[in-house]
C-alpha cells in the first residue's frame, strides 16, 4: 500500500471511531441496573470483582446444564460446516478483492484492533468519570473485562491449536499445536473475539436498538474483513465471534444489578429487636 493510501486509511479509521465514540455516548441513561449501589470505579473492588468474574467464567462449564451443552452442540456443529468449506469461502474472497475493497476492509478491520477497543473503553470511562455517569463508567468497565476474559481464552487457544492462517499458503487443515509463531495462531480470531465482547457489552447495557444494530453490525463486518484479508479462515471468525458474544454475556449477567451473586450479612438492632439477616443475591 503506498504512504498516500495508508494516510487516507487512517484518516478513515479515525473517522469510524470518533464516529461510533460519538453515538455510543447519547445512551447512557438508558442503561440497565441505574439503581446499583455500585459505583463502578477503576478500583481495588472493580480488581476483585474482575478477578471473581474471570473465574466464574473459567470454571462455568463445570455447572453446565442440557441447555448448554446442546448449545454448544449447535455451535460447534456450525462451525464444523464452516471447517469443511473454508477453502471455498477463502478462495471467493481472493478472486473478488479489489483496491476499493482492500482500503475499507483495512479500515474496519481496525475496529477490532486493541489500540482502538482500549481507545473506544478510555474514551468511554472518561465520559463517566467527566460527567458522573455511573452507567458509562460501568459499560466501559464491562467491557474491558469482557475483552481481557475473552482474549485470554482465544490467546489460549490460538496455542494450543495452532492453525496455520491462510497467508501462509498452507492448507486449512494444516495445524501446528503449541506453535509461538503468529501464522500458526489463526483459530480462533482474535479481532473477532474482541469486537463481538466488546459489542455485546455496549448492546447488552443499552436499550437502544440503534445502538444494538450498530454495535453488532461494525462486530460483523471486523470478522468479515479478517477473512477478506486474508488473515483467518471463516470458521477462526465464527467460533472468535460466538467466544467474544458468549464471554460478554456471560460478564453482564454476573454484574446485572451490580450485586450478582454476592452474600450480604447486616444486623438491624432496636429497643424492641435485634435482627440478623442474610441475602444472597443472584
Amino acid at each position: 500500500m503506498s504512504n498516500h493510501r495508508r494516510e487516507k486509511a487512517w484518516r478513515y479509521r479515525l473517522l469510524i471511531f470518533f464516529l461510533a465514540f460519538s453515538l455510543f455516548v447519547p445512551y447512557q441513561s438508558t442503561l440497565y441496573g441505574a439503581t446499583s449501589s455500585k459505583e463502578y470505579k477503576l478500583n481495588k473492588e472493580f480488581l476483585k470483582n474482575f478477578g471473581d468474574d474471570f473465574t466464574q467464567i473459567l470454571f462455568s462449564p463445570r455447572n453446565w446444564d442440557k441447555g448448554d451443552i446442546l448449545s454448544l452442540s449447535a455451535i460447534l456443529g456450525g462451525g464444523i460446516l464452516l471447517y469443511a468449506t473454508d477453502s471455498d469461502i477463502h478462495d471467493w474472497f481472493e478472486g473478488n478483492r479489489d483496491s476499493r475493497s482492500e482500503d475499507f476492509s483495512k479500515v474496519v478491520s481496525f475496529l477490532g484492533h486493541g489500540a482502538c477497543l482500549a481507545g473506544l473503553i478510555t474514551a468511554l470511562y472518561a465520559s463517566g468519570e467527566i460527567s458522573d455517569d455511573k452507567s458509562l463508567r460501568k459499560t466501559a468497565l464491562l467491557s474491558l473485562e469482557s475483552w481481557v476474559t475473552s482474549g485470554v481464552i482465544v490467546l489460549g487457544l490460538k496455542t494450543i491449536v495452532g492453525r496455520a492462517r491462510p497467508k501462509t499458503g498452507e492448507s486449512s487443515h494444516a495445524f501446528h499445536p503449541f506453535s509461538l509463531r503468529s501464522g500458526f495462531h489463526s483459530f480462533p480470531s482474535g479481532h473477532a473475539s474482541s469486537a463481538f465482547a466488546v459489542a455485546t457489552t455496549i448492546a447488552d447495557q443499552s436499550e437502544k436498538t440503534y445502538i444494538d444494530v450498530l454495535s453488532y453490525s461494525l462486530a460483523t463486518l471486523v470478522a468479515i474483513s479478517r477473512v477478506h484479508d486474508n488473515q483467518h479462515w471463516p470458521s477462526d471468525v465464527f467460533i472468535g465471534s460466538v467466544i467474544g458474544y458468549v464471554v460478554a454475556k456471560k460478564i453482564c449477567s454476573l454484574n446485572r444489578g451490580g450485586d450478582s451473586g454476592k452474600l450480604r450479612i447486616g444486623f438491624h438492632f432496636s429497643q424492641q429487636s435485634q435482627v440478623l439477616s442474610v441475602s444472597f443475591f443472584f
